[in-house]
């Protein structure tokens, strides 16, 4: 798939090129810097040498999006948050000609997961849901066909792990959703995927939705051969007030340790003071256009390991301000609960905080 792609993208940006009309291309720089701090009880921890706090440059973005043509665009995004190394986040190229389907070739979200598919400057709380973070794909190289048909939005792709030939699937998403002029809307969505994993290790390693604290939702380590997973998505706006909730599970395949099954849902919701709708196209939803807006958010969340015989739920509100459409600032607390190997722990608090700069 890799040479695949080597191959086709640059014959694609020829053709692109070649089609351009005389006020293309069109350049479009963006990026932006998000700043985090989190304080949290022992809960978090793994063992009491560690530090009840951190703070960490969670993500610092740049990207340039190019217009070739009408129908012809691309996208370059960069992570440079780790400091010694830059990741490429999105690579891709993207052909809007035909009137049943846009083809998309390159690095690219799959389409799986309403939460996974918000941009993480618009998501309602500091951090992803558990689950969403432990089992949705992210980011992948692949080729991915996306259209509408009246009310209802499909994708379709099939991706490859970029470390990994053997790791590869095929994904798809299905949405349906009525939406007003101004964006009052239902939606409602399912997605599978279908991978195959080629021996490699797979292991569950999720922190409680606390981005600096340790780890403790931990699996068995698995050498798997094959991935199932199947998610729903329910999601509803009226007058700037946004319910949404989500269902994910997977099934594992080890052929020495069985099959592994994995569960898990979030329900939040969201409502800004001033009752201003988010944006939302082709079953995704963005930001909220507002200055000196504020927007209260709360998320209930558990995620389910059956194996192994943990799970963990976390409680959380959190208000976000918004100074302007550059200038944002979260506050979240969390209160987590943990069962491992059957023993319960004590619920107990963490504070998270984000200062959020886009250009």
């Amino acid at each position: 798939m890799k040479k695949l792609i080597s191959y086709l993208t640059p014959t694609l940006l020829l053709l692109a090129s070649s089609s351009s009309a005389a006020d293309y291309p069109e350049f479009k720089w963006g990026g932006y810097i998000m700043l985090d701090h989190d304080q949290f009880s022992d809960l978090f921890l793994e063992d009491d040498e560690s530090d009840n706090y951190g703070s960490d440059v969670r993500r610092a973005r740049l990207s340039t999006k190019i217009k070739f043509s009408d129908n012809w665009k691309s996208k370059f995004q960069v992570d440079l948050s780790d400091g010694d190394a830059v990741e490429i986040k999105d690579a891709y190229l993207q052909y809007q000609g035909w009137d049943w389907a846009t083809i998309t070739v390159g690095k690219q979200k799959e389409p799986f997961g309403l939460e996974k598919l918000t941009g993480s400057r618009n998501t309602f709380m500091i951090e992803r849901s558990m689950v969403t973070e432990a089992l949705a794909p992210g980011r992948s190289v692949g080729a991915n066909l996306s259209g509408k048909e009246g009310n209802v939005n499909w994708d379709i792709g099939y991706f490859q792990d970029e470390d990994s030939a053997d790791n590869y699937g095929v994904t798809g998403r299905l949405t349906w959703a009525l939406v007003d002029p101004d964006d009052n809307f239902i939606h409602l969505g399912a997605a599978l995927s279908e991978r195959h994993l080629g021996g490699d290790e797979f292991r569950i390693n999720e922190p409680l939705e606390v981005y600096s604290s340790d780890s403790l939702l931990e699996g068995t380590r698995l050498n798997a051969d094959d991935e199932s997973l199947a998610g729903i998505e329910l999601m509803w706006q009226y007058q700037g007030f946004v319910s949404m909730a989500e269902w994910i599970q997977a099934d594992i395949d080890d052929p020495t340790k069985g099959t592994h099954h994995y569960e898990g849902g979030y329900y939040q919701m969201s409502y800004p003071l001033s009752g201003k709708n988010r944006h939302y196209k082709n079953g995704k939803l963005s930001s909220i256009k507002a200055n000196n807006d504020w927007e209260l958010t709360w998320r209930l969340s558990q995620f389910n390991l059956i194996e192994e015989n943990s799970k963990a739920q976390t409680f959380s509100v959190g208000v976000n301000y918004l100074v302007n459409e550059n200038l944002m600032f979260k506050v979240n607390y969390i209160r987590a609960k943990l069962e491992d190997d059957g023993e319960t722990y004590n619920a107990d608090d963490a504070f998270s905080l984000r200062a959020q700069y886009s250009f």
